[in-house]
């Protein structure tokens, strides 16, 4: 039996979102565990990165 954690952080410091399927990768991901009970915590966007997410986050097919 597999557990999985109560709260995910996916830390993004060495990583830059370039497009919309990276956001909809980490929307689905936060989706999948949300509906878990579980909480997701996005850490270290830069600011252009941060700013794409905000934009387009939930607004894509298929997320949320």
């Amino acid at each position: 039996m597999r557990t999985e954690p109560d709260r995910v952080v996916i830390d993004l410091s060495a990583a830059h979102i370039r497009d919309a399927s990276s956001v909809a990768a980490l929307d689905a991901i936060e989706t999948k565990y949300t509906q878990r009970g579980k909480s997701v915590e996005i850490t270290g966007l830069n600011d252009p990165s941060a700013d794409l997410h905000g934009k387009l986050t939930g607004d894509l097919a298929g997320s949320h």
